[in-house]
């Protein structure tokens, strides 16, 4: 069987596994739908997305995760307040590490506005990631294939367009993440603010990225993820009562369907996908909503407002957009 095949599979398991201890243990604080994110990116797509060491790779989400949960337990201002919070420091943990796994933005932001306080939660994502590291460098070793995580010549973007551009490149996202923050907030449309959405924007700031050509794809891509996401939750959990992993893997499978009709690939819509099963009921059917009005502002101020190209050498996102075809192993 084809390696990429066998890697959905895993993926799926995966996931599946995580939404079954859900509903064994009663505990959602643990749920991370980003991790569908960042299996697909390694897993699953010929060149992982995001580059930094294999340490920074398991410790850029987990210590996002404990930033999100120690802010929301420790931190008594308001909701603006800690998700700018949120942002500014993971980013500076993202340079400290030296690397680019923007998901672990999500990892921080999802705790604050789903209220996790657990330490559950950041425990969670800590093994998730260990099980993602492990998982890449076992399928590297049965494809024969050279790791393209530990470059020796990696630099972050910062390095390659100067100091003070990237200084400015990050201003200007955390002042977009800022104010579409507050407008949902203010509005009542939380889930404008959905954490995959967030990291879909910061993908989509960068000038290289190949999905900035076809913008009007993205958003299809993650409205109809938001849209068969919630409808598979309430057919599952309400009408069928059935459990937490079939959900998930019928979202997800839906997801790999979608890719493949739209020819590609986009890592945030598969946690898009997920994320109903953290919805509060409040929300829940406008969901697919916010989601399509968020997403549209988002891709819209990426794609517009910044127009640097942040060099391919400083670990650009190229092959973000890549057909979702299977391909043969290296053997």
């Amino acid at each position: 069987m084809l390696l990429k095949t066998w890697t959905q599979i895993i993926t799926m398991a995966l996931i599946m596994v995580l939404f079954a201890l859900v509903d064994l243990y009663a505990e959602k604080e643990i749920l991370f739908p980003e991790i569908a994110a960042l299996a697909l990116g390694f897993w699953i797509m010929e060149k992982p997305p995001w580059r930094g060491s294999w340490l920074a790779v398991w410790l850029s989400p987990t210590l996002a995760a404990l930033t999100g949960v120690l802010l929301l337990r420790y931190v008594p201002l308001p909701t603006i307040f800690l998700i700018g919070s949120a942002f500014i420091l993971v980013v500076l943990q993202l340079k400290l590490l030296r690397s680019e796994v923007f998901p672990s933005i999500s990892a921080a932001i999802l705790a604050i506005i789903t209220h996790a306080t657990s330490w559950l939660y950041p425990l969670s994502v800590g093994i998730l990631m260990a099980i993602i590291v492990l998982g890449k460098i076992c399928l590297e070793k049965f494809s024969g294939e050279r790791s393209l995580m530990d470059s020796p010549g990696f630099d972050l973007p910062e390095k390659e367009i100067g100091f003070l551009s990237g200084l400015f490149y990050w201003g200007k996202v955390f002042t977009g993440v800022l104010i579409i923050s507050a407008v949902a907030l203010h509005s009542g449309l939380l889930f404008m603010i959905a954490p995959p959405l967030i990291v879909a924007f910061v993908e989509l700031s960068r000038g290289d990225h190949p999905l900035r050509r076809t913008p009007v794809k993205v958003v299809l891509l993650l409205f109809l993820a938001a849209g068969s996401g919630a409808l598979w939750f309430y057919l599952v959990t309400e009408i069928l009562h059935g459990p937490l992993w079939l959900f998930s893997g019928l979202a997800l499978g839906t997801v790999f369907c979608l890719y493949r009709s739209f020819e590609a690939s986009f890592p945030p819509v598969a946690a898009v996908a997920l994320l109903p099963a953290l919805v509060p009921d409040v929300y829940f059917w406008k969901y697919p909503l916010h989601v399509l009005v968020g997403s549209a502002v988002f891709i819209f101020m990426g794609v517009f407002f910044f127009k640097e190209v942040v060099p391919e050498s400083a670990g650009s996102c190229t092959k973000c957009a890549e057909p979702f075809v299977d391909r043969p192993s290296a053997r």
